[in-house]
């Protein structure tokens, strides 16, 4: 999912924190922007006029305001000059609502204690939540989604309005006071609003409330630092075009389908870029490893002429809050209110599965070694990690009989898309329909409504699978709207967009996917289900509102969908023939599923290290030197001098001291899949009660109780440390 900002963390600003997690190893995190109204000259929230007049409804349409059009009006996905204008105002009317319902609420200090209900008071707060991310949502998806850099552009001014609002509410006393009021009332509340009083009051605390006006004004202008730092890191990384040219001879190895889609330019050469249709093919296939390695070292300097710096300053800023708010670092702060509870913890997890998987580690770098040496190598030469990808795929082809490019012939983009609209639907009792009417923001996007059974909408979503300039590079889901239960019993549909960069149908290449990408397929969409399928109450803990540590376990666990034979015999056929995967070729990806396990894990957990050590550590510190140090602490491969990947990293944004959460998150995904592994992965009686019990309750009762509704049991490490052996 596409993580949020990382600035101020004022929950009632993002749900989309968890919704927009961006997903997988190296891909950067999406933050939901923000917008806001006007401020008086102390910085406070200016009290805007309650008037429901030009305000929008909670129930607008993000997509059909944001792009400046109502679904029956005029212009199409390329009407820049509408979107510019139709985002912008998404943003301020949305704002504008949320003031007016805090307004409503801060009304009522004075007011008698019978007039603090709980309608009038949390009840109006989750609606002005509602509000608050409705302003940013969408703006965060056509910040870098859009095709018109003047709408990007557009885009971008909605978060800092939002984070300054944001500040400005949880440093309001007036709003405090009657929340605090309210809940000394002790009135008689369901779980999940008792549940939204406690945090409310736990976040006016985390977010500054108890400062004096001094420290109360420095924190608004370390979050407006943080804002724009954050938004400068990502532009500089959307905006980095590092390239290597190559000659056709250099790219021996490659699929066909890759060098039919790279013609030579005028010269004869061959540009390759850093994006991943790219990078991971060469890097993977490659024979020619010194090339390879060339576009290694360019993807690992992406924007690391720009970036260095305002991570330094970003790391600065973050520790510089954390010590105004009581924390001793900047993890300290972030991890509180997560799973883990605190970085000791985090420590003590990476730690074991470091020790955990060193024999094995050791055992597959001996193996890509032997492989390395079987190539032509020296036994004296050192691998450099860009060699990991080949390796790991020869040893596949040699020991197990399995052709990575052989494999991608059965795995045609739109075969897939297809497969896995099936097998969802299958699973969980939903029907897909095109939603013809709604409006996108490029010929490429594709709305699609989701029903129950009997007809009725659920959600929607919109699929946009391919790369295009100025696009996302990554793969992630966007929040579009969040659910919420009306006050007239109906439910708000849930709106998100799933972001990826597949090859496209239509050239003169069959768009193939690799079996990884396939994974990646299943992982996002899994995120899509999350957030559609929610039934809380309360948009404050609907959907993939969850645990920024747990978020990640629903999509990881539905990528066992993507191996298992019965559901790939659903959509995995030849791409010419039409021919089913055969039973040979899928049992060598079963037998080579856990070859390479280790070290692209120690990978992750050296990734999740890195970001605990910045942001565990003092500033000011030397940010290469510490990536080099964990680097070869953790991994087999010696860092790569002369590369800076902290510069691209870019859930050190949205993810900050929080990337351990994919770990801790796969350890839960894994225990959940236990039981659809006993019961039958197509089981509806299991997909129901994981329905009712993981996606439909979203953060409406902590994540370790829900985990332990579905399973019966606490959970449990085991099946995590059993599959990492595998």
């Amino acid at each position: 999912m596409k993580a949020a900002r990382s600035a101020p963390l004022a929950p009632l600003a993002l749900a989309a924190l968890a919704l927009a997690a961006a997903c997988g190893g190296e891909a950067p995190s999406a933050r939901a922007p923000s917008a806001a109204l006007p401020h008086a000259p102390d910085g406070s929230a200016a009290v805007a006029p309650a008037a429901p007049v030009a305000l929008a409804p909670l129930d607008v349409d993000p997509v059909t305001t944001g792009l400046g059009r109502s679904t029956a009006g005029p212009g199409g996905p390329n009407d820049a000059a509408l979107a510019r204008a139709g985002v912008e105002r998404l943003c301020d009317e949305s704002l504008a609502r949320a003031t007016a319902l805090l307004d409503e609420i801060r009304a009522l200090d004075g007011a008698a204690d019978d007039a603090l209900t709980w309608d009038a008071t949390a009840g109006k707060l989750d609606r002005a939540r509602l509000a608050l991310r409705n302003a940013g949502d969408f703006p965060a998806l056509m910040a870098v989604s859009h095709p018109d850099d003047g709408v990007r552009e557009k885009a971008k001014l909605c978060e800092p309005k939002l984070d300054k609002l944001d500040t400005a509410l949880w440093l309001d006393p007036e709003l405090a006071r009657v929340m605090k009021r309210y809940a000394a009332k002790k009135e008689p509340l369901a779980a999940d609003r008792a549940r939204l009083v406690e945090r409310t009051l736990r976040d006016f605390r985390r977010n500054g409330l108890d400062l004096d006006d001094k420290g109360q004004q420095r924190l608004r202008e370390l979050n407006e630092e943080l804002t724009k730092l954050s938004l400068d890191f990502d532009t500089n990384v959307a905006e980095s075009h590092l390239t290597v040219e190559a000659t056709a001879a250099e790219l021996e190895g490659l699929p066909d389908a890759f060098l039919t889609s790279h013609p030579p330019n005028k010269d004869g050469k061959i540009v390759l870029t850093t994006d991943y249709p790219d990078y991971f093919p060469v890097l993977t296939y490659a024979k020619d490893r010194k090339l390879a390695l060339a576009l290694y070292k360019q993807f690992e300097n992406r924007a690391a002429d720009t970036n260095i710096p305002v991570l330094d300053a970003i790391l600065a800023r973050r520790a510089e809050k954390a010590k105004l708010l009581g924390y001793a670092t900047w993890a300290d702060y972030v991890i509180e209110p997560r799973m883990a509870k605190d970085p000791k913890t985090v420590a003590t997890f990476l730690e074991s599965l470091r020790k955990h998987l060193a024999k094995k580690g050791q055992a597959e770098l001996a193996e890509f070694k032997r492989m390395h040496v079987k190539l032509g190598g020296k036994t004296t030469d050192a691998i450099p990690p860009s060699d990991r990808l080949y390796l790991e795929d020869q040893v596949r082809k040699a020991k197990y009989g399995l052709d990575s490019k052989e494999v991608s012939k059965y795995f045609e983009v739109r075969r897939v898309k297809d497969g896995l609209l099936d097998i969802t639907s299958k699973l969980f009792g939903i029907r897909y329909r095109p939603a013809a009417d709604a409006p996108t923001w490029h010929p490429d996007v594709e709305a699609v409504e989701v029903t129950d059974a009997a007809g009725k909408l659920l959600g929607r979503f919109y699929f946009d699978l391919y790369p295009r300039d100025g696009k996302y590079k990554h793969a992630a889901v966007f929040s579009i709207r969040d659910t919420a239960k009306m006050p007239d019993g109906s439910r708000l549909v849930p709106i998100a967009a799933i972001e990826c960069n597949f090859p496209k149908p239509g050239g003169a290449a069959p768009a193939l996917m690799s079996h990884q990408d396939a994974v990646t397929f299943f992982h996002e969409f899994g995120h899509v289900i999350h957030h559609l399928l929610s039934e809380a109450e309360l948009s404050s803990f609907a959907g993939t509102s969850v645990a920024r540590d747990f978020v990640e376990s629903p999509s990881q666990m539905l990528e066992e969908w993507a191996w298992h034979k019965d559901t790939l015999a659903l959509f995995a056929r030849h791409h010419d023939t039409n021919a089913p995967l055969p039973a040979p070729l899928h049992a060598a990806m079963l037998r080579s599923r856990g070859f390479g396990r280790a070290v692209s894990t120690q990978r992750q957990l050296y990734l999740s290290a890195l970001d605990q050590a910045y942001h565990t550590r003092p500033p000011p510190l030397d940010t290469t030197k510490v990536l080099a140090e964990v680097h070869d602490a953790y991994t087999p491969f010696k860092h790569v001098e002369g590369t800076h990947f902290q510069a691209s990293f870019g859930h050190l944004i949205g993810y900050d001291a929080g990337y351990y959460g994919y770990q801790w998150a796969l350890s839960i995904a894994q225990d959940l899949f236990t039981r659809f592994k006993k019961e039958g992965l197509m089981n509806p009686k299991t997909a129901a009660d994981y329905r009712a019990s993981i996606l439909g309750s979203g953060d409406s009762d902590d994540a370790a109780k829900l985990v332990e509704r579905f399973l019966g049991r606490p959970p449990s490490d085991a099946a995590y440390k059993a599959f990492l052996l595998e």
